[in-house]
This record gives structure tokens, C-alpha cells and sequence, in this order.
């Protein structure tokens, strides 16, 4: 990405300089016609190719070198009478790049006589000959030259464009089906550097340091002098009215030209760095650092990262809608819950309690992330229908009539019909709506049996039971959990799955302090 967009090594003519079989053919048969030896010549004054016209062993090789080395310094045509009627000359050679070497002739005028072959005006009609002709020949060679070396260079981008666009496609696939987090963000630095031509690759989040992520490869760091905060010393020094900000981004092509860069380093970098932004919101920043001074940071590298950070930034957008809508969510249910607890006295705290008790089965059973966030949803909200029973029924301290008794049944359907227009809720209602069936067929709404009732609501059932018996009610008095405990036992099989009243055992063995909590029997 500097003025002419192509590199400045030199690196690219020698491949060129080998590969010559594009002009090789010609000028081996241009040599049978005209009798003349052609040669090319490279700067440092060796012969790359000859056509064969006269045998290597024959050919004047010192002449020709010194021949071809002054040409190179003098970078103009040059030609030397030789005996015998022969000639030396020769023309500078250039590609796109600058000079490259040198073009070469050895022949001879055999047809002419002897005794004015060395005549002052025979070899200056004869240099002016072969200067015209030759630079006819070197604009031939130089056209193939730069034509060969743009077909190389356009061979490299179409590579590299390949690559990228690969890269992109592979890391924004991933990075759409993700939501932000440390762990994504960290993968996405690691392609990054992996398949950019770059020593490090980083983004900062101002507003979430904690996330903050920076690749570096071995012996790096030790070329930067404050090694502890590189990455910190680079964005700090970007300066605020850098015109191609307005274009989202900012470079330094070489850090021993930029007075705000150069002392972070002795040896000279590269510096790329991109905003990370949705709809006018800042995020950070994405970028690279390269000590290869040899190439230089294209226009598609800056595209590529462009296009990373704008999915980025995309993906931190909706993670925080998606956390907006969840705390609202959150805030949603607390407050149900907590109407639930102001109609009926006896229960506060009794659906957190349920949910402890239903998460840490559900851990013990290894649930999946989705099964474990729908049991919790369900497990806090597995009594929200009481919201619609009349609290001189849920208080009530006498035995309940047959016809009350039917409307507490009903609270587990009237829950699963509250929560119904909640999307987020959908695959945690079945949950709620079965956790008061029984495992012998007997329990409500629909007399569902053994493995037909969903799991969450069989854990929901052992979690909610153990919990009932061991809080005080308006009916009766708390149990011992070891008590309530011994209950379940003898429960299951008919009201209770038994593999998971088994699991909760263990799990109360084990640590005696998950029935704690306010409210229970001690």
C-alpha cells in the first residue's frame, strides 16, 4: 500500500532472469540468421544465457564480463571493436522494476575486407547498426520481461486474494455462529496471525479490557522496548486526526519514518490497525505488527481485516442485545417469581432452592448446555401458575376440600399457558406444565408414566418434593432433611424417577450443605 502498490526488492527479477523461455527461442534462431552470439548478462556480471552461436569455450567471457559490467554502470549502450573483424556490444536491460543486467552481441563482419575492418567510420556505422538494432531486440526482451513479472504478480494476488477470502469465509461462518466471548475472540486472533503475512495480530476493547487479546510469535516481544504493554504503546500513539481514520483505519508502512513510532523498536515495523464499529458504536480495535520490511501491508490485507472487524463488532452488537434481552428476561422472572412468594407465605425462597437443587442433578447427569438452560428456566418457574390461585387457598392451614384441591392441580397447565407467548421460554414449559406427574402414572395434568415425562420435569419433581417436606408449610411443620430425605426414598418408584432420587442422594452425601437456606428444618 504505498504509492505504486508494488514491491521495492529485487527479489522478483531474479526469478525472471531464470525463466527466459519465452525470448530464448528467438533469439537462439535470431543468432543462426544473423551469425551474431547473444548473450544476457545480469548486474552482478554473470552470464545467465547464451544462444550458441559460437561455443562457450570460444566465446572472449573476460571481455564480454567487463563489457556487461560497464554497460550496467554506464546504463547506456556501449560497443569495442574486437580483432579478427569482430565486435563487442551491448545495451542495458530493464523490467518495471529498474535495471536488471544487460543484453550482449559477439559477432564478426566476415564478409568485409580485412584491411578496413578497423577503419574509424566502418565502426561507427557499424555501432550505430547494431545500437539500433539492439534496441529494437532489448524492447522486445524488456515487454516479455515486464509482461511476465505483472502475470507473476497478478498470479501471487489472485493467491493471496484466494487465501483471504478462504480465511474470511471459514472465520465469519464461525464468528456468526458464535456469541462474543474471551474464548472466540482469542480463536479469531489465532487465524489471524496464522494466515496473514505478520509477527502479531491483537484487538483491543477499550470498554471491555478483559477481553483483550494479543498473538505474538516467539522472540517478538523482546524487539519492542515496553513489552508489557506493545500493544497498549500502539493504539495510545495513534493520532486522533489521521485522516484515514475517516476510512476506519490507520497504518505506519515503516516505524523509523514516524517520529510517534520509531522509538518503541530499534529495528524498523509495519503497523495495521482497524476499528472495530456497528452503526456508529465503537468497540476497539483489530490489527497486525510485521518486522519483515520487505513486503508491505496490501490493499486486500486491509479489507480482510476490515471485514473481520466489522463481523466482529457486528457479534459484540447483538451478544449485548442478546444480554439486554436475557437480563430483561432475568428481571421478568424475578419479579413473577417474587409475586408468586407475596400471594403464598409459607414459600419464599422455595424456587430458588428448587432450581439449586435441579441444577446441581442436572450437572450430575452431565445435561447439555441447552438442557441445563432450559432446567433452569423451568426449575425457577416451575410454580408460576400459583399467580392465578386464590391465596385464601395457598394459605390455607386446614385440609384442602376436593374441589380446592382441583384448582391447586391446575396451577402447573395455567403455567405452562402464562409463559406460552415467551419464545425464549418455549422449550422449558413442558417442564413446568409435568413436573407434578407421577412416575406410576397417577400424578397431573395428563397421567404421564415413567420416561414419557420429560426429564426436567422428573428432576423438577424430586428437587421440588425434597424441598416441600423440608419447609415449614401453613399445614404443617418443617422436616429434618434427613428425613425428608429418607421420604423420597421411599417414594421412589411411584411418585419418583429412582435413578434420580439415587443421584440426589449422592449428591446430599456427599456435601450435606446443598439443603441449607432459609426457612428449612435444622
Amino acid at each position: 500500500m504505498n504509492g505504486s502498490g508494488k514491491r521495492t526488492s529485487d527479489s522478483g527479477w531474479r526469478s525472471i532472469m531464470i525463466d527466459i523461455s519465452p525470448f530464448k527461442g528467438f533469439l537462439t534462431s535470431l543468432s543462426r540468421v544473423s551469425r551474431i552470439d547473444y548473450q544476457i548478462w545480469d548486474k552482478k556480471g554473470e552470464m545467465v544465457f547464451s544462444t550458441g552461436n559460437v561455443p562457450l569455450k570460444a566465446l572472449p567471457i573476460k571481455e564480454l564480463q567487463v563489457l556487461s559490467k560497464g554497460i550496467v554502470d554506464q546504463e547506456d549502450f556501449q560497443y569495442v571493436p574486437y580483432y579478427d573483424n569482430g565486435y563487442l556490444c551491448g545495451a542495458p536491460l530493464k523490467n518495471g522494476q529498474g535495471l536488471t543486467g544487460s543484453l550482449v552481441a559477439f559477432g564478426s563482419d566476415r564478409d568485409r575486407a580485412s584491411g578496413n575492418d578497423n577503419e574509424p567510420d566502418t565502426n561507427t556505422a557499424r555501432a550505430e547498426e547494431m545500437k539500433n538494432f539492439l534496441g529494437y531486440l532489448v524492447g522486445l526482451v524488456e515487454e516479455n520481461l515486464v509482461a511476465q513479472e505483472e502475470i507473476e504478480e497478478m498470479a501471487q494476488e489472485l493467491d493471496q486474494s484466494f487465501e483471504e477470502l478462504n480465511l474470511y469465509a471459514r472465520i465469519a461462518t464461525q464468528i456468526k455462529s458464535l456469541r462474543f466471548s474471551g474464548t472466540m475472540l482469542k480463536n479469531l486472533i489465532e487465524k489471524l496471525l496464522e494466515n496473514m503475512r505478520a509477527d502479531t495480530a491483537f484487538a483491543v476493547l477499550p470498554d471491555r479490557p478483559q477481553y483483550n487479546v494479543q498473538v505474538i510469535k516467539p522472540g517478538i516481544s523482546d524487539k519492542f522496548h515496553e513489552r508489557d504493554r506493545i500493544i497498549g504503546s500502539l493504539i495510545d500513539r495513534v493520532p486522533a486526526d489521521a485522516p484515514s481514520l475517516d476510512e476506519n483505519y490507520f497504518i505506519v508502512n515503516d516505524s523509523l519514518n514516524n517520529p510517534q513510532y520509531h522509538d518503541l523498536a530499534e529495528q524498523p515495523y509495519r503497523f495495521l490497525t482497524v476499528k472495530v464499529q456497528h452503526n456508529g458504536e465503537f468497540y476497539g480495535w483489530l490489527g497486525l505488527v510485521s518486522f519483515n520490511m520487505k513486503e508491505i501491508f496490501r490493499q486486500g490485507e486491509l479489507k480482510l481485516l476490515t471485514s473481520m472487524s466489522e463481523q466482529l463488532a457486528v457479534v459484540i452488537a447483538n451478544t449485548d442485545l442478546y444480554e439486554d434481552l436475557e437480563q430483561f428476561i432475568i428481571n421478568m422472572v424475578k419479579s413473577l417469581v417474587f409475586a408468586i412468594e407475596a400471594k403464598d407465605l409459607y414459600t419464599s425462597g422455595h424456587s430458588e432452592r428448587v432450581s439449586h437443587y435441579s441444577m446441581l442433578i442436572g450437572s450430575r447427569l452431565e445435561l447439555s448446555d441447552k438442557e441445563s438452560n432450559d432446567l433452569k428456566w423451568a426449575s425457577i418457574l416451575h410454580d408460576i401458575g400459583k399467580i392465578g390461585i386464590p391465596e385464601r387457598i395457598l394459605n390455607k392451614a386446614d385440609r384442602l376440600t376436593d374441589d380446592e384441591f382441583e384448582i391447586i392441580k391446575g396451577h402447573s397447565a395455567k403455567g405452562g399457558k402464562i409463559l406460552k407467548p415467551v419464545a425464549q421460554l418455549a422449550d422449558s414449559l413442558s417442564a413446568i406444565i409435568h413436573h407434578h406427574e407421577r412416575y406410576d402414572g397417577g400424578g397431573y395434568p395428563h397421567g404421564l408414566e415413567g420416561e414419557d415425562i420429560p426429564l426436567a420435569a422428573r428432576i423438577i419433581a424430586v428437587a421440588d418434593t425434597f424441598d416441600a417436606i423440608n419447609s415449614t408449610r401453613a399445614y404443617r411443620d418443617a422436616r429434618k432433611p434427613e428425613e425428608a430425605l429418607a421420604i423420597i426414598e421411599e417414594v421412589a418408584g411411584s411418585q419418583l424417577d429412582p435413578h434420580i432420587v439415587k443421584v440426589f442422594k449422592n449428591i446430599y452425601e456427599e456435601d450435606l450443605s446443598v439443603v441449607g437456606g432459609k426457612g428449612h428444618a435444622e
